[in-house]
């Protein structure tokens, strides 16, 4: 394996090469093997550094890690996350004044808070960056939904993109304050938009009952979710799901779903597209396929193709 100073020198290197600087400050500098760093992530979050380790390592090797960080860096804190299985999360305070709980970084200029004190999240995916371009690029007067919209950072694009309006379902209400709360940072007014805390699966066969229907609609639902109503699995109702979001798209209109399940390969997860059209009577049509950013990188031995499926259909 490659000495520490090596292995972050060449992923900072790529990392400049991809990333605009001047207007994003947050972004993945290492994935596990994909920069050669086995069962480790680190991302930067403007100066403070989040590293989380999957599995065991010594803290000698810590240690080292923590020290060519600082040399290469110069971060004002780092912050530990060890998340083995089986294990509850532990977070652990490396350097600085204390683990970073309420801050602000920019992502392509839009302002979006963090917080290293939400267990397994921070407040924002960052290997959705690029795909959230990708949605603020088409939703110029547009209406969207967003579903499972956990801080609604899709939303924020879109209206910056131009969107009329923007909805945003999710079943927590800590994620919807914290919706509000990026809102605000962006001066835009919560009270353009619609904010719902809810089961997605009930509020969709509600819209479509009232015959109401969107432009943009984003599915982005987390591996497992339970509600009073709903045990959602993204595995078994993936097809089920994706064809409820279309019984509510206008024609002409883009629904964008995304999975980050790792055991749902590329192959396994069109398998499941194929199942929609058992889900609604819309024609549709897939227009694009991706995945997450360069800062995501994988090996090809050990992680063979990349985990996140992003999709868009249209009608």
């Amino acid at each position: 394996m490659l000495a520490y100073k090596q292995i972050f020198c060449k992923a900072w290197a790529l990392r400049k090469r991809y990333i605009n600087q001047t207007n994003t400050n947050v972004y993945r500098l290492v994935n596990s093997y994909g920069d050669a760093l086995p069962e480790v992530t680190i991302d930067v979050y403007d100066k403070n550094l989040l590293v989380q380790y999957f599995k065991s390592y010594e803290k000698h090797s810590k240690d080292r890690i923590y020290s060519e960080l600082n040399d290469i860096l110069a971060p004002e804190s780092i912050t530990e996350k060890t998340r083995l299985k089986g294990e509850d999360i532990k977070t652990h305070l490396v350097s600085g004044k204390e683990i970073p709980g309420d801050f602000v970084v920019l992502e392509n200029g839009i302002k979006l808070n963090i917080s290293f004190l939400e267990g397994g999240g921070t407040g924002l995916f960052l290997d959705q960056r690029d795909n959230r371009k990708k949605i603020q690029a088409l939703a110029n007067n547009k209406e969207v939904l967003n579903c499972f919209c956990y801080t609604s950072s899709f939303s924020i694009y879109a209206i910056l993109g131009g969107a009329i309006s923007t909805t945003n379902i999710d079943l927590s209400k800590k994620a919807i304050e914290w919706s509000k709360k990026n809102f605000l940072q962006n001066q835009l007014d919560v009270n353009d938009h619609e904010f719902i805390v809810g089961d997605v699966w009930e509020w969709l066969r509600r819209f479509q009952k009232k015959g109401r229907t969107f432009d943009v609609i984003i599915i982005d639902p987390p591996s497992f979710s339970t509600s009073k109503t709903t045990v959602f699995t993204a595995e078994k109702d993936i097809p089920g799901l994706i064809g409820a979001g279309l019984n509510i798209l206008r024609e002409d209109g883009i629904l964008a779903f995304s999975t980050n399940i790792a055991k749902i390969n590329f192959s396994k997860f069109f398998q499941l597209l194929s199942r929609v059209k058992d889900f609604t009577q819309k024609k549709y049509k897939l227009i694009d396929v991706s995945s997450q950013g360069l800062d995501f990188p994988t090996d090809g031995v050990h992680v063979i193709e990349p985990y996140l499926k992003f999709v868009m259909l249209s009608c």
